[in-house]
């Protein structure tokens, strides 16, 4: 693996030539950004310190990664957005699995961006939350993500839809608020932009079983789990170590499956 020092303690793990119109700016120092393969498009900034980004081989990512200090972004290989901000404040992660496909114009954000307090107490109230999108999920156009939510592998996300509770395996949700409408589904990543008849008649049934989860306790990545562990970790380094060998290394089918 190729390692590429910038100023102030800022590294780059990769192959930057397999790297199409990469755009990133360091302002803090000890940050870590890291290629597992080729990328297109993919736009990073980070404010502050000690921020890691993972970037899985084949993945596109139209749009901004904006990671302030300690912050982590994960997205795995095979994924595609074509217009995404990811927002990954205060110090949390945002973690994106493999083959997951976004539209246009949708934002993900750990955080309110301002303070709710409580009148009685004078207590925060809206502490930031990360987010975690299982393997195989569908965004549509104009959806917002935002803080605490889990999207289980295989789920379906409804254009213009506001994300403020869980989505299981293997189901559609839409709305504002978001709920599930449909579920015992799959999708497929084909494009029917361009058939005719014929084509269409070829996918009137589709033997496979391929994006049908299934949830196992054992194979279980409990973003819960997840999630206190990167919280007690200190180092970028660690944290790039950690997720390398937890996700990026773990490719059971099943890792982040989650039905009732």
């Amino acid at each position: 693996m190729q390692k590429h020092i910038r100023e102030n303690g800022n590294i780059i793990y990769g192959d930057l030539s397999k790297q199409i119109n990469l755009k990133y700016e360091f302002k803090g120092k000890n940050n870590i950004i890291f290629f597992a393969g080729g990328s297109r498009n993919v736009n990073i900034i980070f404010r502050g310190s000690n921020g890691v980004v993972f970037i899985g081989e084949n993945s596109r990512t139209n749009g901004s990664i904006d990671v302030p200090s300690n912050g982590l972004c994960y997205i795995g290989y095979n994924s595609s957005f074509n217009g995404t901000s990811f927002r990954v404040f205060e110090a949390k992660n945002i973690i994106v699995g493999n083959d997951c496909m976004f539209s246009w114009t949708i934002w993900i954000s750990t955080c309110d961006h301002h303070l709710i307090m409580d009148c009685n107490t004078n207590n925060r109230v809206n502490y930031s939350k990360s987010v975690y999108i299982g393997d195989h999920v569908w965004c549509g156009q104009d959806i917002g993500v935002t803080k605490g939510i889990f999207v289980a592998s295989g789920s379906i996300i409804g254009a213009k839809s506001m994300l403020t509770r869980n989505c299981l395996s293997n189901t559609v949700n839409a709305g504002n608020p978001i709920k599930e409408v449909k579920n015992n589904i799959f999708w497929l990543n084909e494009c029917v932009h361009n058939w005719d008849e014929n084509k269409t008649k070829i996918y009137d049934k589709v033997d496979s079983d391929q994006f049908k989860y299934t949830y196992n306790q054992n194979e279980f990545l409990s973003p819960k789990a997840i999630e206190e562990k990167l919280d007690s970790l200190n180092t970028a380094q660690e944290k790039l170590e950690f997720v390398y060998d937890a996700i990026y290394c773990n490719k059971n089918k099943n890792r982040f499956a989650y039905f009732k």
